[in-house]
């Protein structure tokens, strides 16, 4: 067996491995997991990309859909944020001009 995050020789009967310690099979952290990627999503954005990519679970296509998607979210949720922020903007222009009343 072959260490999913060192690349080395393992035994198949090691829960981790024996060069960089990283878990093997059902001992692999939860961020590695999608469902664990797309809670990461919600916390550090799209630096999830990084967890799915080193990722065992999935295989190439699964990664690069998810991967696809994440982006997606992460662009609307940008382009949101810098709408709402140029609306706070323009209306604090607005009262400090006073040309709001």
């Amino acid at each position: 067996m072959i260490c999913y995050n060192c690349t080395k020789e393992i035994d198949n009967t090691d829960n981790y491995c024996r060069f960089c310690g990283a878990g093997q099979g059902s001992h692999i952290a939860w961020y590695y997991k999608m469902w664990g990627v797309w809670i990461l999503l919600f916390i550090i954005g799209p630096f999830c990309l990084w967890f799915l990519y080193k990722s065992p679970y999935q295989n190439k296509i699964v990664k690069i859909i998810n991967a696809v998607l994440i982006t997606l979210i992460s662009i609307i949720f940008c382009y949101k944020f810098y709408v709402a922020v140029k609306e706070i903007t323009d209306l604090y222009s607005g009262l400090l001009s006073g040309s709001l009343f």
